[in-house]
């Protein structure tokens, strides 16, 4: 079992799973004694000479302890976690190869990565065109992402290998963004994938903004964008084992909703193309203030909440409740060992984090401009 300290808590995982446990201090001071051999009466003898507890009770107490960890997987396999940090299985990648980009193609970053992509058909052409720019040759690439074909006939193709296929010119679009995105994040390589978005402040430093999907990050990260945050990712952030924010170069995608809340910030917005992704009509854009093309060291985790008809409430958070949004949230954490865990606990401990509580972008966008949230 892997076991690391976290606040006054104790996170534990086993190696190369997708699961993790978080236990509070009581419970974690119970389980380094259980660790380091100790019995279940032994432990209640203990309870009972140092916190004054009847026998009877603190036997009880042991047991019911045991009992939980047993029903969450802790003493036996085949039970369920109480928490994860996971999504499906990664697709296999392959690895870079340094080759010149080819004429004609986008030269795009998917992180660490350098990606160039060609596009056969001219309709599929003009809409990454709004998206990306214009294709520019840039010295050499590690990966080839071709879509060839026409729209109602294409196949997506990574280093000569068919990643997607089909006939449909919205799908082929979201093909291309899903095969950037992936490629990017390749969670077994980093510490964990954040479900966020992810700019850079005005003053060079990182900011995550962590929720649920369908919360409100895209319409918040535009609005930082063209306020001038750099952009990294609105979905999703790739955290490297250093604990360094990486971008994914890619558009920002805002579902219907956030049409009307950002028409005056991205009049731009009205005459992006729509596209269906996912069963929802979305509308990309192109970051108006790009994030650079390096890793960012974070200055804070930001947990948001969209309440309209709420006051502006920000409230400090431990590292516990940090890890428990992430995992709300559904952050991908893989491949654990006692290095990453430690690690992922180090990285949690040391950045400071908030639930953000917000009626407009307004008032969100003006708590995150302080350089000193605690005023």
């Amino acid at each position: 079992m892997l076991t690391t300290a976290l606040g006054a808590s104790r996170l534990l995982a086993r190696p190369g799973e997708r699961r993790q446990w978080l236990l509070d201090a009581a419970s974690a001071a119970l389980w380094d004694l259980h660790a380091a051999g100790w019995a279940a009466d032994p432990l209640a003898d203990l309870l009972t000479e140092r916190f004054g507890l009847p026998p009877a009770d603190a036997r009880a107490q042991v047991a019911a302890q045991y009992a939980h960890w047993q029903r969450a997987g802790l003493l036996d396999r085949a039970t369920p976690p109480d928490l994860r940090l996971a999504r499906p299985d990664d697709p296999v990648w392959p690895a870079p190869r340094r080759r010149p980009g080819p004429p004609g193609a986008w030269s795009l970053a998917a992180a660490d990565r350098r990606v160039a992509l060609q596009v056969a058909a001219t309709d599929l052409r003009a809409t990454l065109h709004d998206w990306f720019g214009p294709p520019r040759a840039a010295g050499p690439v590690d990966h080839a992402l071709a879509l060839q074909g026409p729209a109602a006939g294409w196949r997506l193709t990574l280093d000569d290998a068919t990643r997607a296929s089909g006939s449909d010119a919205d799908a082929a679009r979201v093909a291309v963004v899903s095969a950037l995105t992936d490629l990017g994040c390749r969670p077994a390589e980093r510490l964990l994938v954040v479900h966020g978005a992810g700019l850079v402040q005005p003053d060079g430093h990182g900011l995550l903004l962590v929720a649920p999907g369908g919360s409100g990050k895209s319409t918040l990260a535009a609005a930082l964008d063209a306020a001038g945050f750099g952009l990294l990712s609105d979905d999703v952030v790739p955290v490297t084992l250093d604990g360094d924010l990486l971008g994914l170069g890619l558009p920002l995608c805002l579902k219907a909703g956030s049409w009307p809340v950002l028409a005056a910030r991205r009049p731009d917005l009205a005459q992006a193309p729509t596209v269906q992704r996912f069963g929802q009509p979305v509308r990309c854009l192109p970051a108006r203030t790009p994030a650079p093309p390096r890793p960012v060291t974070p200055a804070r985790l930001v947990l948001i909440r969209w309440r309209p008809d709420a006051p502006l409430q920000a409230e400090p958070l431990g590292p516990e409740a940090a890890l428990q949004g992430l995992v709300t949230a559904e952050a991908v954490c893989r491949d654990l060992t006692q290095a990453k865990l430690s690690a992922l606990a180090r990285w949690l401990e040391g950045l400071p984090a908030w639930r953000l509580t917000y009626p407009d972008l307004d008032q969100a966008r003006a708590w995150l401009d302080r350089s000193d949230p605690m005023r």
